[in-house]
């Protein structure tokens, strides 16, 4: 396994990354002591336990957990590593084991890739920018409900790392789940420098605001489309997360399939966004009834959501893959 690099985060962001308004985006970027549960060395061999015997510890927080649960089946699992130390882990290709409990035989493993942040170099967006430089994803297999922890294998310099995270599988319908229809609600449109500032809070505005969602879902053209609020996401991973999908929009061309950015807290004609409260999102966060960001979704020409990426960082070429066998 290649060793990761590991960056470190400066006091600032250590102590910003603690105070996040939402749990699971601020565990997503934070940069605390990790929880690695050592089972002592009575632990089951094969099970996750035994991945711990002799690691150092660090800390997992990913797009799975108690709070956003997924359903039983393959899914997207995109994660931070963090050092006792407040590093974050890049590089590399950590292996993910999941068990339903550290004494259980685990199952795996699933290979994790990292894909860098290149948005910001490419545009040079000056909105709040996430300490993270990346993400891990790795595809898991879950047979079933219930409780599980995901276990992640990487190493630190020579030696081995693991770090759990606990998350919930259900057989519940999830909200915008893959195969269901795109909710279609209008979304606003704006194409001068002081329209797009009254509708984004990105610096500058971003120009994914040509098209409202409704409009696009009648098109006949696949859209991606990517929920965010760059100056006020709390986990400041949508600055980043906005401008993974402008390079997919750079690369694709709206004449191919519809890019939108729905912002969260519309600044209005002042240009002044309202307080960032579940109460103040925009009409569309509200009929999609998502309570994180940043969300992107890519949807077939018929308006069926295909790929759900989020809660959380994805990047260009996923967004891409995604939306290729529909171009």
């Amino acid at each position: 396994m290649t060793a990761p690099h590991r960056p470190s985060l400066s006091a600032a962001s250590v102590l910003w990354l603690r105070s996040t308004r939402r749990e699971f985006l601020a565990g997503m970027a934070a940069a605390v002591v990790g929880a690695c549960t050592r089972s002592g060395p009575t632990a089951p061999r094969g099970s996750l336990g035994a991945l711990q015997e002799g690691a150092t510890s660090i800390s997992v927080f990913g797009n799975a957990d108690l709070e956003n649960a997924i359903n039983p089946g393959r899914n997207r699992f995109s994660f931070a590593l963090i050092t006792d130390h407040g590093g974050a882990i890049s590089g590399g290709s950590p292996q993910v084991w999941i068990a339903r409990s550290d004494r259980s035989p685990a199952t795996g493993p699933f290979r994790a890739a990292w894909y860098a942040f290149t948005g910001y170099q490419r545009f040079h967006d000056r909105s709040p920018r996430s300490p993270l430089p990346g993400t891990y994803v790795a595809e898991i297999d879950v047979p079933g409900p219930g409780t599980w922890t995901a276990a992640v294998v990487a190493r630190t310099a020579s030696q081995p790392a693991v770090g759990t995270q606990p998350f919930s599988v259900v057989s519940a319908p999830l909200v915008d789940p893959l195969g269901a229809k795109a909710v279609s609600v209008r979304t606003p449109v704006a194409r001068s420098e002081h329209a797009l500032k009254e509708v984004c809070t990105r610096t500058p505005p971003d120009h994914m605001h040509y098209i409202s969602l409704d409009r696009a879902l009648r098109s006949r053209k696949p859209t991606v489309v990517v929920f965010a609020t760059p100056l006020l996401c709390e986990s400041r991973l949508c600055g980043p997360v906005v401008d993974e999908v402008l390079i997919a929009f750079t690369d694709i061309e709206p004449h191919r399939a519809n890019f939108i950015h729905v912002e969260e807290f519309l600044p209005g004609p002042d240009l002044k966004p309202p307080p960032a409260t579940l109460e103040t999102r925009s009409p569309a966060f509200k009929a999609w009834r998502l309570k994180t960001e940043p969300w992107v979704f890519v949807l077939d020409r018929d308006g069926v959501i295909r790929a759900r990426l989020g809660p959380g960082p994805c990047v260009a070429s996923e967004i891409e893959a995604a939306l290729k066998p529909f171009l």
